[in-house]
Order: structure tokens, then sequence, then C-alpha cells
């Protein structure tokens, strides 16, 4: 389903996490910077642009010729979890999907590699490779 997030590395989380927050600007944002734009052009004193944050909530309103013509609002609960809570949830995606590190032999009790015998082990009988071809008698 999601395997191409075991391919990524930290960079494409991050580049994810930002292209992220590009769109939820420009999907939020827009409308609201679009009629602030079409009320500053409009004749001195024919429009009027208002903010405020008043109990953790933010309010904009754009009014042209007395008439609100765009209201916004957002709780400060809503705007973290708007910006938090999908690059959390694509984080821990991303971190069940990588491959787990495999511990080293030495920690699963193996010999290690390179073929030296450990300190605690035990000798092993081996057969000497010099032989003697005197007769036996």
């Amino acid at each position: 389903m999601m395997s191409f997030l075991s391919r990524w590395r930290p960079a494409h989380l991050i580049t994810a996490w930002v292209a992220y927050w590009v769109g939820l600007a420009a999907v939020t944002l827009t409308p609201t910077v679009m009629a602030i734009v079409h009320g500053t052009r409009l004749p001195k004193d024919a429009a009027a642009v208002s903010a405020s944050f008043s109990n953790t909530v933010l309010s904009i309103t754009v009014s042209e010729f007395g008439k609100v013509t765009h209201a916004a609002t957002a709780s400060m609960l809503q705007v973290s979890l708007w910006v938090g809570l999908p690059p959390l949830l694509l984080y821990v995606a991303w971190l069940s999907m990588r491959p787990r590190a495999r511990p080293a032999p030495a920690q699963l009790g193996e010999p290690p590699l390179d073929g030296f015998a450990r300190p605690d082990a035990a000798p092993r009988a081996s057969s000497s490779s010099t032989h003697s071809r005197a007769p036996h008698a």
C-alpha cells in the first residue's frame, strides 16, 4: 500500500511536509488574500479590512460599500491541527515503513564474520594439514 515510504530518505519527508504546508496555505489563504486585494483596489473609503484575535479565534473580515463580502475565522486548535497533524501522521507512517536495523552478529550470539574464533569459545579439534608420507611400521 504505502511501500513507497520505505524508500524515502529524511529529505523526501521534509520536502513532503513543505509541499503540504505550501498547498495548505494556498488553499486556505487564497480566498482571503483575493478578497483583501479586491477590497484595496476600490476607491478610498469604499472597503474595509479588519482582523481580530479574541479567545484563541482569528477572524478576518472584508467589507465593501458597507456590506461584508468575505469573512474567515479559525480557532488556534483548528490551525494547529491542520498545520501539525498530517505531517505527524506522515512521519509515523514513514517510521513504520522503514526497514528495521539488523542487530550485529555479536548481539545474536553468532560468531564474528572475520573467521577468528571468539576468545570465550572452546577450541575445536582440527586435523593437521600436513601428512606424513612415510610408511607405517
